[in-house]
């Protein structure tokens, strides 16, 4: 991109005729224009989907967004777009959903998470002072690498005080077996 021109600061007009008011306002101009042209492009640094690759690991930490090692660049921009959300409903059933449907990709019919909440009003009496989260994938899918993730999701959403379990089990097959796991 070229270097924009300078832009002289404007003067009052009892300054139109002096040189060296002229001359001064040209020069901080000429000084001022590489900073301005930083804040005029701050806007493509600050917004995940267009920040150059170099800056993710920077806008994870001002955002304090949950990425994992291994994660793919659009995968860690969804976490970065997602993160003021995510944190206005960390600890809540509705924040554990929206980070497994946006981030993961765990959606409904291929994918159904059911969420034992004990602070529910639903819950049954006696179920325990536990959080449960279930998460049914296909067939045929990692069940070791669904349970890692979901304990890893699950784990970053529930409340400090409170033990969670996280399960994972595989839809039938097409011929009606439970499926390798």
């Amino acid at each position: 991109m070229p270097p924009s021109p300078a832009r002289p600061l404007p003067l009052p007009s009892v300054y139109g005729h002096d040189t060296v008011a002229q001359a001064f306002a040209t020069a901080i101009g000429e000084t001022m224009a590489p900073v301005e042209e930083r804040i005029d492009d701050l806007d493509a640094v600050l917004d995940p989907w267009r920040a150059p690759p170099a800056f993710l690991d920077w806008l994870t930490a001002i955002t304090g967004a949950r990425v994992e090692p291994g994660w793919d660049e659009i995968r860690r921009r969804k976490a970065i777009d997602l993160a003021p959300r995510l944190a206005a409903h960390r600890g809540t059933p509705y924040g554990l959903r929206l980070e497994a449907r946006e981030i993961l990709g765990w959606t409904p019919p291929a994918h159904t998470l059911d969420i034992r909440d004990p602070g529910d009003e639903d819950a049954p009496p006696g179920a325990g002072r536990m959080l449960t989260v279930t998460l049914t994938a296909p067939a045929g899918e990692d069940q070791r690498a669904l349970e890692s993730r979901l304990t890893r999701l699950v784990a970053a959403h529930c409340p400090a005080h409170l033990p969670f379990k996280a399960v994972v089990t595989l839809a039938q097959s097409s011929d009606g077996r439970p499926s390798p796991g």
